[in-house]
């Protein structure tokens, strides 16, 4: 049998790497886009009138269906989303897609809710039994020495 790789299961043990980037490549804004207007029609929303509410009323700030049309088309990149709309939008539409996608752009990942707090358990967890291993080793070493008075 042919070996076949896998390649949409992500490798939880590859190492992300920082996007390069090459001079004049940086415009990102139809990637952005392309993200926004899949985040609108996975949100669940019936219309995106509705989206435009509730971000107006969490924002604070007029937010129109014709600005979500407008940011949400790769052909209008003279109508980008605004960096300060992204964690309203991603609130809204139930999304992280905009921050996994800026992290990896950077060359991160990002863990959400309890798998934050599974990391944070693993890497302490990790560290304890280092520090064990040294106060053990350091003891035997101590009691090698009190051993050959």
């Amino acid at each position: 049998m042919k070996d076949v790789k896998d390649t949409q299961t992500l490798d939880i043990f590859s190492i992300p790497e920082a996007h390069i980037s090459e001079p004049g490549e940086c415009s990102y804004s139809r990637e952005v886009a392309e993200i926004v207007g899949l985040m609108l029609a996975e949100s669940g929303y019936s219309d995106r009138y509705a989206i435009s509410a509730d971000i107006s009323r969490l924002s604070g700030k007029d937010v129109s269906k014709h600005m979500l049309d407008a940011y949400a088309s790769p052909a209008r990149v003279e109508h980008s989303l605004p960096f300060w709309l992204g964690p309203v939008l991603e609130e809204v539409c139930g999304s992280h897609e905009l921050t996994n996608w800026l992290v990896a752009k950077r060359g991160g990942r990002v863990a959400y809710g309890k798998d934050a707090l599974k990391q944070e358990l693993g890497k302490l967890v990790s560290l304890k039994n280092q520090a064990m291993k040294d106060l053990n080793s350091r003891i035997k070493h101590i009691e090698a020495l009190l051993g050959s008075e």
